[in-house]
């Protein structure tokens, strides 16, 4: 099955007029199969046509472990109740645990067939300097814990679990994978290969092509784990320049700045790590051949419908050969 990215902002629907079935021309148009949706805060789902959903795009907090833990340390990101009420929509843990209740509610009403996870945490401003004071087991373990609690009952939405370059799930430990996902309650389960986050978890990848052998090093490793591998995000970055460079001024220019400003901030750096381009090497078909997956997700950005609709087509290019 083959799929692209979409969200349900206003500024995506316009796109198309407001109209889905725009969107739904253009999937037909170019042999895709349907979505995965991301919901971005809108939790206005009615009109979303249910035959385009496959897949739904969970709620993602990049910094939550010290909030969840009760750590006072979190107040450096979220020094108010009004922060934490504008992210977790409320000022205890549980928040947490009401805001994926939420999503699960949704992915059954649409009838989505999967449901992804991302698992990783980073405070801001170790997202600019890469020092953790916190490792994979602590994200894997509390993940654990929010997972087991909140998707209880019907399993009938697959659950995949996406890799970040954070702390939490890498891939690059086939025993912490096999762990994790022994501890996980949920039978449906699997997890969902972002093609980009793998390559970043590499800071000397200079082209696509050592990305290529990279990522399928990184699939060997893992043995039969791959087992787990349900879907793949199809998108690129080549970041080793920018991965390089030293941030801490960045960091610094950002704690100065307005709350209007350090979006711009934090987005313009994430952008540099994670571009979600195509993945424009053909050796894309030698990593989907040894994966096997169920779901092929083209996930790209484009600042406007033109770009988007070109990388998805560009991306479909690569995939089919041509």
């Amino acid at each position: 099955m083959v799929l692209c990215n979409f969200s349900n902002t206003d500024y995506h629907l316009e796109w198309y007029n407001g109209n889905w079935k725009g969107l739904k021309d253009f999937l037909s148009n170019n042999g895709l199969d349907g979505i995965e949706l991301l919901l971005h805060g809108n939790e206005a789902v009615e009109d979303i046509p249910k035959d385009i959903v496959k897949g739904l795009h969970l709620s993602y907090f990049p910094t939550w472990l010290e909030f969840y833990n009760g750590d006072d340390r979190y107040e450096l990101d979220f020094p108010s109740e009004a922060s934490l009420h504008q992210t977790f929509g409320g000022t205890d843990k549980y928040a947490i645990h009401n805001r994926f209740k939420r999503d699960f509610e949704i992915a059954k009403k649409l009838e989505a067939e999967y449901m992804v996870f991302h698992v990783g945490h980073v405070t801001t401003k170790d997202a600019f300097t890469f020092e953790f004071e916190y490792n994979n087991s602590d994200v894997l373990d509390k993940t654990v814990e929010i997972v087991n609690q909140t998707f209880t009952g019907s399993d009938d939405v697959m659950l995949l679990f996406e890799n970040l370059w954070w702390p939490g799930l890498t891939l690059l430990d086939k025993k912490a994978l096999d762990d994790f996902m022994s501890q996980i309650d949920y039978a449906n389960k699997g997890v969902m290969l972002d093609l980009s986050h793998l390559l970043i978890t590499n800071s000397e990848l200079r082209t696509l092509e050592e990305g290529v052998r990279y990522i399928l090093d990184t699939l060997e490793t893992l043995g039969d784990s791959i087992h787990w591998i349900k879907g793949i995000h199809i998108n690129s970055t080549l970041a080793y320049n920018y991965l390089k460079e030293d941030h801490t001024a960045l960091y610094d220019d950002y704690t100065k700045a307005s709350d209007y400003d350090k979006f711009g901030i934090i987005y313009k750096h994430i952008s540099s790590l994670d571009a979600h381009i195509p993945f424009m090497d053909k050796g894309l078909n030698r990593i989907i051949e040894k994966v096997q997956p169920r779901y092929q997700m083209i996930e790209v950005v484009g600042k406007d419908k033109s770009v988007w609709e070109g990388y998805v087509i560009e991306q479909l290019r690569i995939m089919n050969d041509i």
